[in-house]
């Protein structure tokens, strides 16, 4: 069946900036990407005159890039012109038809247009073919693939926690990196490391096998040995655009946009120009200082250049200011850091499993 025959929709339209407020006037405002939390979306602004209203239990979708986000509406609220609001007729559950448009949002991608922004239109979304089954299969369904989506949510929730546990112990055992006073020495980053900056040219093939690395390819605050791409270059390769191979053990740190996301290369790369990398001497542990770096994005966008995007020269990246505790207690700290990040490695392990059961049910239920 199409869409439009289980569902009414309701496309959004973004009211006035002047009725904009933070101070919770009106209703919540939604208007697509920045709004997303997971089932239930947390407002950052609200509308003290709305132009189109989605109603409690609506799903939300975007419809502008990324095209097919889901969620569920809690409350009245005000939707813009990236989001649709889908109201279920009588004999549609509701979270049934969430995991099917979930399922879809590959297709939904297929089907977009627009060069700049990608989006679908009302008669689009309509149109999608959904399967239908009684209204007791429907809940059958949901509800086991509830189950499944649920053991995924618990597990993130336990990745998320063990960040916070392990940003608590780095606070225990040195203070905040942050503060005005601390009773560990500052030093510049570059008297406690080696530098190396990428050049600016794009190698023009990868047939080797020595990994390609850009900041969309970092495990963040953890291992990086690959391309996500699958991007390798040959020492020949290298050369030709005048690069070195940063060596394993190395802490690379984006210097572009998001900053100060930080990993260790556990094997040679190459990296790109949006990274900067050290080596570490023997007065600095290479874990302490990844996560150390975590710490010291407010600095960064201070010191960082704006143009278009932030950015952070040479100068700047080799003048970060760093506490240096005693060399003991960085050693400590890093192989604490290191069994945390076992338990994390196990739980991503599961989650990657059970999201795998979660595709082939969707497969089997909607395919």
């Amino acid at each position: 069946m199409y869409l439009k025959e289980l569902v009414d929709i309701q496309m959004g339209q973004s009211p006035e900036s002047k009725f904009y407020n933070y101070d919770k006037i009106g209703l919540p405002f939604y208007q697509g990407k920045a709004d997303f939390g997971r089932i239930n979306p947390t407002p950052k602004m609200w509308c003290s005159k709305s132009k189109k209203e989605a109603k409690p239990n609506d799903i939300l979708i975007s419809v502008r890039a990324p095209v097919g986000d889901l969620n569920i509406n809690k409350e009245q609220s005000c939707i813009g012109r990236g989001l649709a609001a889908i109201t279920c007729k009588s004999d549609v559950d509701m979270m049934y038809l969430y995991y099917h448009l979930k399922y879809l949002k590959p297709q939904l991608r297929h089907i977009s247009t627009g060069s700049t922004f990608e989006s679908i239109n009302r008669s689009q979304l309509e149109n999608l073919i959904i399967t239908y089954k009684s209204y007791a299969e429907q809940i059958k369904i949901s509800n086991t693939l509830h189950v499944v989506q649920r053991q995924i949510e618990v597990k993130e929730n336990l990745l998320s926690l063990c960040d916070l546990l392990i940003k608590s112990r780095f606070v225990e055992m040195f203070g905040d990196p942050n503060a005005s006073r601390t009773k560990y020495k500052l030093v510049p980053i570059h008297m406690v490391t080696d530098c190396m900056v990428p050049g600016r040219d794009k190698p023009k093939s990868f047939t080797g096998e020595i990994p390609w690395i850009t900041i969309n390819d970092l495990n963040i605050n953890g291992y990086t040995n690959k391309s996500k791409l699958g991007l390798g270059l040959t020492i020949d390769e290298v050369k030709e655009v005048n690069r070195k191979c940063v060596p394993q053990g190395s802490v690379l740190m984006s210097c572009v946009g998001n900053l100060g996301l930080c990993s260790i290369a556990s094997v040679n790369v190459v990296i790109n120009q949006q990274l900067h990398s050290y080596q570490c001497n023997e007065l600095i542990n290479n874990l302490y200082l990844m996560y150390y770096l975590s710490f010291k994005n407010t600095y960064m966008n201070k010191v960082a250049s704006s143009t278009t995007v932030l950015y952070m020269n040479k100068n700047a990246c080799n003048n970060i200011p760093v506490l240096l505790p005693p060399i003991e207690l960085q050693i400590s700290f890093a192989k604490y850091l290191n069994q945390i990040n076992k338990l994390k490695s196990d739980v991503q392990k599961s989650i990657d499993e059970t999201q795998l059961l979660m595709d082939s049910l969707m497969q089997e239920y909607f395919g």
